[in-house]
């Protein structure tokens, strides 16, 4: 039997593609990550150089300033509207709290004299502590049983 052309020619291609592997194709991903990485370091050196300048100071102390002054107008005209509307700002709110809190602390210490003043320095003899008018109601006697023989009716 003589050999098919077509497949020696084909086992050839194989010999060849083996022996002689081409290169895998280009990854896309991996171009787009170096891209993005150039990028990276490129910005990063022309923004550190720009921040580094008095200029750039200069300029965000101004925007820090204006900053500021908006902030405070804003603070002072929601103010004047909460207080047109009767109605308490953050500070007032604030106030309240440390007031609340002060009391609190002042009822905490009254609690604590009252009872080491106590007699029995519990809370049994702070309840002790508090006089009680006398008890002077006395219950109802008991009913005497009726006679057995005297039903009422006929």
């Amino acid at each position: 039997m003589t050999p098919h052309p077509v497949a020696d020619a084909e086992r050839l291609r194989y010999a060849a593609a083996v022996s002689n592997p081409s290169p895998p194709p280009p990854d896309p991903f991996a171009i787009w990550r170096e891209w993005v990485s150039q990028s990276e370091r490129q910005w990063n050196a022309a923004l550190n150089q720009a921040m580094g300048s008095d200029q750039f100071s200069q300029a965000m102390g101004r925007f820090m300033g204006m900053a500021a002054e908006m902030q405070r107008g804003v603070h002072d005209a929601l103010g004047r509207t909460l207080t047109a509307l009767n109605l308490p700002t953050r500070t007032d709110m604030l106030a309240l709290g440390d007031r609340l809190a002060a009391l609190e602390d002042r009822l905490a210490r009254i609690e604590g004299v009252l009872r080491a003043s106590s007699p029995g320095n519990g809370a049994a003899g702070a309840e002790a502590a508090v006089p009680r008018p006398p008890r002077t109601r006395r219950p109802p006697p008991p009913e005497a049983p009726e006679p057995s023989g005297s039903r009422g009716g006929a």
